[in-house]
Order: C-alpha cells, then sequence, then structure tokens
C-alpha cells in the first residue's frame, strides 16, 4: 500500500529532528562534516590557539601557556597543525602538534622570526617566512626540521606562503616592485617569479583554492592604506579578476573551506588610519555574503585556516 502523504512529512520531520539533535550533541571540539577551523585569540589575556566549528559554535582552547602561539595550520589530511610559537618576536619558532593539542614537536631552532607556516600537499614540507637573511624572506623546510632552503632573497619584504595544490608553486605577497602584490614561484627553488596583481591595487595574503583553479586574495593591505580592504578572487594565472566583497570592514583572507564555496577572514573595521580589533569570519565566495563567527567585541581573533 502507498504511503500516505502526511505519513511521508512526518517522517521527514522526525528525521529532520534526529539531524538536528545529533548535530547540536556534537562534542565540543569535535570536527563537523565541513571541518573545523583554527584561530589565534588574545581573548584569554595572550595569543593561544583555538578551534570552532564553521558556524562559530563549541569554541575550544588548544594552548594555554605564557608563549604566545599564532599562524596555526591544518595539515593537508587535517589531524595535525603547524604555527609558530612565541609570538612575532626573535623566539618565534615553527612547531607541529596534533590536532588536539597533544604531540607537540619543535621544528626550527634559531633566533630569528620564523612564521606563518603553510604545508606542502604531501604533508612533508613546510614554507614559511623568515628574518634569518636580514629581512622577510620565503623558506622551505622539511617537516621533521631537516633539508632547509631558501627560496626567495630580494631585498623587498617576501611573505605569506601557500602551496599550490598541486605542488609545484608556491604564491606569495611582495612589494619588490612598489606596489603590494601578489606573486607566484616554483616551489622547488623559487625560480619562474610571475607576477599576477598589479601594484595598483596593493594586493596581497594569496590562498589557492582547493581545486587549485583560483586564487583568494585582498586589496589595499599595505600597512599604510586607509581604505578598507575587500576579498578578490582570480585565476591562477592572474586572468578573470573579481571583486567579492564591498564592505567597509577590512576582510582579509585565511583559507578555504574543502568545498570551494566559502573563504574564512580576519574581519576588522577601520578606525581612522589603524585597524580595530578583528573576528573571524565567512565570506560566501559566490555572492560576497559575510558572516562574523566570533564578535567578541574587544578580542583580536585572527589567522584561521579551515581544515581539510
Amino acid at each position: 500500500m502507498a504511503t500516505r502523504p502526511w505519513r511521508a512529512r512526518l517522517g521527514y520531520s522526525v528525521l529532520g529532528a534526529m539531524l538536528l539533535a545529533l548535530a547540536s550533541a556534537l562534542p565540543v571540539g569535535a570536527a563537523p562534516a565541513d571541518g573545523l577551523i583554527v584561530f589565534e585569540s588574545d581573548r584569554g589575556g595572550q595569543l593561544d590557539l583555538w578551534t570552532m566549528r564553521s558556524d562559530g559554535s563549541g569554541a575550544s582552547k588548544l594552548t594555554n601557556d605564557k608563549v604566545e602561539d599564532i599562524f596555526p595550520e591544518w595539515s593537508p589530511s587535517g589531524k595535525r597543525i603547524a604555527w609558530t610559537r612565541g609570538g612575532f618576536s626573535t623566539s618565534g619558532e615553527l612547531w607541529v602538534m596534533n590536532a588536539d593539542g597533544s604531540g607537540r614537536r619543535q621544528v626550527t631552532f634559531n633566533t630569528f622570526s620564523d612564521a606563518d607556516p603553510v604545508w606542502s600537499p604531501d604533508s612533508s614540507q613546510l614554507a614559511f617566512r623568515s628574518t634569518r637573511g636580514g629581512n622577510f624572506d620565503i623558506y622551505v623546510i622539511g617537516a621533521d626540521g631537516t633539508g632547509e632552503r631558501r627560496l626567495t632573497t630580494d631585498p623587498a619584504v617576501d611573505f605569506a606562503p601557500d602551496w599550490s595544490p598541486d605542488g609545484t608553486r608556491i604564491a606569495f605577497t611582495s612589494d619588490r616592485n612598489g606596489g603590494s602584490a601578489v606573486y607566484t614561484m616554483s616551489a622547488v627553488d623559487g625560480s619562474d617569479v610571475r607576477q599576477l596583481t598589479p601594484d595598483s591595487l596593493n594586493a596581497g595574503i594569496a590562498r589557492y583554492s582547493p581545486d587549485g583553479r583560483q586564487i583568494a586574495f585582498v586589496d589595499e593591505r599595505c600597512a599604510t592604506c586607509t581604505a578598507q580592504s575587500d576579498v578578490w578572487v582570480m585565476n591562477t594565472d592572474g586572468s578573470g579578476m573579481r571583486r567579492v566583497t564591498n564592505t567597509p570592514e577590512n576582510e582579509t583572507t585565511e583559507a578555504w573551506s574543502h568545498d570551494g564555496t566559502r573563504v574564512v577572514v580576519d574581519l576588522a573595521k577601520l578606525i581612522g588610519n589603524t585597524l580595530g580589533k578583528s573576528d573571524v569570519a565567512v565570506v560566501t565566495m559566490a555572492a560576497g555574503a559575510v558572516v562574523n563567527l566570533t564578535n567578541t567585541g574587544g578580542s583580536n581573533e585572527i589567522h584561521s585556516d579551515w581544515q581539510p
């Protein structure tokens, strides 16, 4: 006998309620289907690492000691996190740990500032920025601390590396031609440098999409800019450039969602010539909608990354 319509609707309603109950019962720190977001926050008095779900719920603290922890980055498997322990000072070193904060291990050992690590697609290496050559340049080191090599030697500041999903190129930000711009180079030796954005756009903080076909970035990111910055997207050769957001706030690209539909960003209000405290927000790439996830007001929450 055919199912009566009201019974079918009841069945769907019960199923929906069960799914909602399961979602709400997800333990704090457990990864939802679209992954956790890791970020740094000073809500506890200093910069530590936290995770939360992609809707901003379930915040869980990963680090809690007297040393500042910044620039967290998920490994491609989503099982490990690389980060900088020691803050922005010369004591900043690269570390790695398990996704739950256990198994911490130091990767670099020196008296320079090592920061902003990103994993290679096969998880064997970390690209990062360091002052060991006199100013910020891009380096690569094995995740086990071996095989360090320098990729950039320009006297300008080179920073914010990001590895292409196929492992062949690294995007980075530099002001080597006068204005801030997005560049890419060979991930092997730093050769074949290509400038993708015009200096006039003051672009930077490039992030490859999961399928490797696009790069998200921001405009007006220079330290002395007084205009707000917005999220843009382009093809990996610099073509097809499109503005995604147009808000009064500053959005800084940090990472894509694993399905390539959203980007997690730092969101801060421009107060005169300076930025206010930042929150973690999500931008829908198709529509440019911005949703603030943290809304902590007095806390600074930045450098987020989305679990693969």
